[in-house]
C-alpha cells in the first residue's frame, strides 16, 4: 500500500467514528443524542416545566391584647422582605455570605452617613443582591391599616405579588409610621427597630397563591406607651394556619365613619337634651 492509500483509508476510518459519536440514528431516521437536533422541552429555572412562581398575598390581623385602649392605631407599612428556607447544604455558603455582605453593609452605612444630607445614596442593595442572599423584597405602596378594624379574625391586605416557587421560612415587615390614639389624644406606640418578624414555614406552589396572614398586637408598657409586636402562634396560611375574615380598605374607611357618625349623633343628642332641660 503507498503513501496515498494510506492516507485515504485513515480518512474514512476517522470519518466513522465521528459518525458514530454524533449519536444513534431511530427507525424513522430522526437523530437522537448530544450534538444531533431532535424533540426537546424547555426546562424552567427550577429543574421543571411551566410556571416558577406562584402568587403571594400578604394580609394583616391584629390579636385582641390591649388594642381595646385605642381610638385609632394607624400603622403604614413600608416594604415586606420574604426569606427562602436554607437547606443544611446552603448553611455554610449562608453563613460566609452574611458575614461578607454584613462587612459590606458596616462599610457602606459608614460611607453614606459621611455624605453631606446624611441620607443613604442608595437603596437598591437589597434588590440587586436579593438572589444571592436568598430573600425577597417587595416594595409597598404605602398602605396604611387601622389596627382597631382587624381585631380577631378580620384581616386586610397589604400586598398581592408574585414569588418563585419554593420553600419560604420568614418574613419581615417594616414600618414608617405608626400614630395611636386613646381617648382622644396621641399616645406613643414604639417598635424597635421599625421592623416585625415572624419565622414560620410556608411553600409556594406553580399557579397556586399563598395567603399568608401576619398578625400584630399592641400591648401596653409599665411605664406607660405601648409597643407593637409580632404573634407566631396567630400567624401563617390562611385557610391552613388560620382563619380569617378578609376586610378590605372601604370596609374599613366605612366602619370609621360610621364610629364618628355615631358620635357626633351622640353628642348631638346630648347637646339638645342639656338644652332642653334647661329651657
Amino acid at each position: 500500500m503507498d503513501r496515498r492509500q494510506f492516507l485515504t483509508a485513515t480518512t474514512v476510518t476517522g470519518t466513522t467514528l465521528l459518525a458514530g459519536c454524533g449519536g444513534s440514528t431511530d427507525t424513522n431516521g430522526t437523530a437522537s443524542g448530544d450534538g444531533t437536533p431532535g424533540g426537546s422541552t424547555e426546562t424552567a429555572i427550577d429543574g421543571g416545566t411551566g410556571s416558577t412562581t406562584g402568587s403571594f398575598r400578604l394580609l394583616i390581623s391584629d390579636r385582641p391584647a390591649d388594642i381595646g385602649d385605642f381610638d385609632s392605631l394607624d400603622v403604614t407599612f413600608d416594604r415586606a422582605r420574604v426569606h427562602r428556607q436554607q437547606s443544611d447544604d446552603d448553611d455554610t455558603e449562608t453563613a460566609t455570605a452574611t458575614e461578607t455582605a454584613t462587612a459590606t453593609e458596616t462599610a457602606t452605612a459608614t460611607e453614606e452617613m459621611e455624605t453631606d444630607d446624611g441620607e443613604a445614596e442608595s437603596d437598591s442593595d437589597d434588590d440587586e443582591s436579593a438572589s444571592e442572599r436568598g430573600f425577597t423584597v417587595f416594595d409597598l405602596d404605602s398602605p396604611t391599616v387601622d389596627l382597631t378594624q382587624v381585631v380577631g379574625e378580620k384581616a386586610i391586605g397589604v400586598l398581592d405579588g408574585k414569588l418563585e416557587t419554593g420553600e419560604y421560612s420568614k418574613i419581615e415587615l417594616y414600618v414608617s409610621d405608626i400614630e395611636g390614639v386613646v381617648d382622644g389624644e396621641a399616645v406613643p406606640v414604639k417598635l424597635p427597630s421599625n421592623k416585625l418578624q415572624i419565622q414560620k414555614p410556608f411553600e409556594v406552589t406553580a399557579d397556586g397563591t399563598v395567603e399568608f396572614v401576619f398578625d400584630i398586637n399592641v400591648v401596653k408598657k409599665g411605664t406607660g406607651g405601648y409597643n407593637l409586636k409580632p404573634v407566631i402562634g396567630e400567624s401563617g396560611v390562611a385557610g391552613k394556619d388560620v382563619e380569617v375574615e378578609e376586610v378590605d380598605a372601604d370596609d374599613e374607611d366605612e366602619t370609621e365613619s360610621s364610629t364618628e357618625s355615631d358620635t357626633a349623633t351622640e353628642s348631638g343628642t346630648e347637646t339638645e337634651s342639656d338644652t332642653a332641660t334647661e329651657a
